[in-house]
Parts: structure tokens; sequence; C-alpha cells
């Protein structure tokens, strides 16, 4: 069986609770002034119902002090021993009359600063509840003060299973030391180190499923009662997606790795079919061009091997590249290393690979019209190739101690190939092409990259 207790109404309570205190009064009032002549005493009891009826009903109570306030002046004159002058009895109605007013008034007051706090609390509630992210306040003990339908929700408990609880309920053990040591450290300090700080954790299911989630910590209220509200964010759809992006990008970084291997492969190929072919070439002049591609083939392959081995896709260590590329061309080129030295000076800087490709080449041609060209047989030379940054720009530079070129030759106007390429290349990456014939030759490359990302 279910019992149900019925609790009384509450308006008739306050009616029968003045009721009963008014006629009490009045029964005071008759004993005191009709049966024994005394007019002092018994009017301080009146204060009950004059300020209970102002409290109660604001000004619809200031009824009560003008009722008892009449029922006193009545009486005196249907009293027939009494000795004191009716003035007494008028101040006193007076002071009733007053203490209800002032009473009413206050309380008006006091009632409408509750009404709107209580409006302004269930906007607030009405705002928490509707929020999409949970919302938790909980005391200095961790106890759970207040928190919103959300986070009901969120960790899946019912509103009795969390009111009045640790928040500890709603995290995983290994968490629960950390938890307490800030918490103790907040009590003595009155300064939470999390306070105004987002950052993610992982939450605990009343089915004992571990979450991801974000929060967001705020503290408040005095040093010796300090409270923090914490907005919680579930994140477990997002940390899916995370995974599912991430694992996209590195089946996509492996199939650009494989295409940059690939596209070495055949580069290579072209190179090793360009080899094979100058070796039934019996003219010089022409055996010599089917070298020169080759190399040009070679260099571009270098760079895509270098895409190929380097976690970043787009950009390759180009001073590791000057050197490996000038080493393979000194190597192909100089018989004798007694005769011509090669100094190379690079430093370690990154370049985007639709700049590296045509440097490559650039770098590629001047190295190898210094190893062919600048020293007659048997002559003594060094070539100096420097690689280097000077903010904002990048500088490359092949010069070699040789016999330079001739003096009445335009460089950029000459039919050489290997020029040609080298000015063609320099306007492409919006090149300063700088030449200079003393004591040898000497090509710089003046260059900044437009779309670099590091």
């Amino acid at each position: 069986m279910k019992i149900v207790t019925r609790y009384p109404n509450n308006e008739l309570y306050k009616l029968s609770s003045i009721s009963i205190l008014l006629i009490i009064s009045v029964l005071l009032t008759y004993y005191f002034h009709v049966v024994i002549g005394e007019g002092v005493i018994f009017t301080h009891f009146f204060y009950f119902p004059i300020i209970l009826a102002a409290l109660w009903w604001q000004k619809k109570g200031i009824i009560v002090p003008i009722f008892l306030s009449s029922m006193l002046l009545l009486s005196y004159f249907i009293s027939p021993n009494l000795n004191y002058s009716i003035y007494e009895d008028v101040y006193r109605s007076i002071i009733f009359i007053s203490i209800g007013i002032v009473v009413a008034v206050l309380s008006d007051v006091i009632n409408k600063k509750d009404k709107e706090l209580s409006k302004s609390e269930e906007k607030f509630r009405s705002v928490a509840d509707s929020a999409v992210d949970g919302i938790i306040t909980t005391d200095k003990h961790g106890g759970i003060v207040l928190f919103n339908s959300s986070l009901k929700r969120i960790f899946g408990y019912d509103l009795d299973e969390i009111k009045g609880q640790n928040v500890t309920m709603l995290m995983p053990d290994r968490y629960k030391k950390d938890f307490e040591n800030k918490l103790q450290n907040f009590n003595s300090t009155g300064t939470h180190e999390l306070n105004g700080k987002t950052f993610e954790s992982i939450g605990l299911k009343k089915n004992g499923a571990e979450f991801p989630f974000e929060i967001s910590v705020a503290t408040w209220g005095s040093k010796n009662d300090p409270y923090t509200t914490s907005i919680i964010r579930d994140v477990t759809d997002r940390k899916i997606t995370e995974q599912k992006l991430q694992k996209s990008i590195k089946e996509k970084e492996m199939l650009l790795k494989e295409i940059h291997h690939r596209v070495k492969n055949n580069l290579m190929i072209i190179s090793s079919l360009l080899n094979l072919q100058s070796t039934y070439i019996k003219d010089e002049n022409s055996k010599t061009i089917f070298m020169e591609s080759q190399n040009r083939a070679r260099s571009m392959a270098l760079i895509h091997e270098r895409l190929y081995q380097s976690t970043d896709l787009k950009n390759i260590d180009f001073g590791d590249y000057v050197k490996t590329l000038a080493t393979d061309l000194y190597n192909t080129y100089v018989m004798d290393r007694n005769l011509i030295r090669m100094n190379i000076e690079t430093d370690r800087l990154n370049l985007d690979i639709d700049t590296s490709i045509p440097l490559g080449l650039i770098l590629n041609e001047l190295v190898t019209n210094s190893l062919k060209h600048a020293f007659s047989p048997g002559q003594n030379g060094n070539i100096d190739v420097i690689f280097k940054k000077q903010d904002p720009n990048y500088i490359l530079e092949v010069k070699d101690n040789g016999k330079g070129l001739p003096k009445d030759m335009d460089y950029k106007s000459t039919g050489s190939l290997g020029l040609s390429l080298i000015t063609s290349l320099s306007d492409q990456i919006d090149a300063n092409l700088e030449y200079v014939s003393h004591s040898g030759t000497l090509f710089r490359i003046i260059f900044h990259e437009k779309n670099k990302f590091q």
C-alpha cells in the first residue's frame, strides 16, 4: 500500500493562523479591558497578527492592524472601570497601523526582489537545461550542487543518482588522486590551477564506459566558500572523425610516396635508356647531348627520391640535395681528382618541390658547364658550390677559377641549350641571375619562395 501525505493549502493555513491570533487578541482585550480594567500589558500580543499579516499579504494585511485598533478603541468606551485616558489607546492604535504599513511595504519590496531573483534563476536554469554541453557546479569538497539535463544525458545518470554525490563518481579511478590534490590546493590557496583553461580529459559513464570530453573550468565564490563550475562537451564523435582523418591522411601520404617513387623510377629508366642509346652513337657531340640529357633526368629523379624518403612530401633538404647532385656530377666528369677539386658549402634548408626541380636543373647545368668547359686538359682548378640563406632570400652560387666565358658572348642570348635553360628556369622561379667573369666564372642565383609553409 502506498501512503499519501496531504499538506494543507498554504493560503488556508495563513488565514487560519491569523484568525486564531485575532480571536485571542479579542479575548485578551475583553479580559483586560472589561474584566480587570487594565490597558497596557495585553496589547503587546497584537504585534504577532499585525506583523504576520503584513508579511504574508503585504498591503492587504493592513486590515489586521486597522481591525485591532478599531476594536481596542471601541472596547475603551464599553469598559466600565478603565482609569487611563483614551489618548493612550489612540497612541497605541497609531503605532499598530504604522508598524503594519512599514512591515507591509518592506515585505512587498522583499517579495518583488524574490520574484525577480526567482525569475532570473528560472531563466538561468532554462538556459542551462537547454545547453547542449553539460554544466556542473561543485563545492569545496567536490560535492555536486548544480547540474543540467545534458550532464545527465552525457554520463547516463538520473537526477537522484547525481544530486549530492561527489564529482569523482564521474571520473575513472586513475584520475581521482590527481583531482583530490588539485582540490586540496584550491581550498588552501583559493587559486585553481585549471581556472579559465580548456583541456581534454576522460569521463566515466554510469555503465562503466570511458569516453573523451573537453572541459572548461571556472571558479567563483569566496575563499572560505569556493565553488567550481565546469562546462563539459562529449568529443567522442570528434575523436572518431579525427582518427578517420588521420587514417585518410596517412593513406594519401603513402599514395604520394608511391607516386614519387614511381616518378623517380621512370626518370631513372629514361636516364638508363639514354645511356644505353649513347653506346650506339659514334659522333661525340651527339653522345654528349645524350649524356647531358641523362644527367638532367637524374637530377629530377634525385628530387623525387628525396621526397619519397622524407616525412614531408612537399619539401626537401635542398642543402643535402646540392651535395649529392654536385658530387655525382663530379664523379661523372672528373677523371683526375688531383687536378680538379670541388668545394661544397651548404646550409640545411628546406625548399618546396615547385622550387626544387627548376633549381636542381639550374644546378645541374652550372656544375656541368664548369666541369666540362672551365679548364683546359691537364689544368688545375677549383669549383665552389655554395647554397645559403640571407633573409629573406636564398642564394645559390657556382663559381670556378677557370678560363671563363668568351668576352664577346652574351650568355642570355647564346645558342647553348644549357645556358638557355639556366635563364629560362631562373625566370620560372622569379630569381635574379647574376654573372661575373672576373678570374673565372661565377653564376649567382638569388630567389625567395612564394608559397613556403614551414
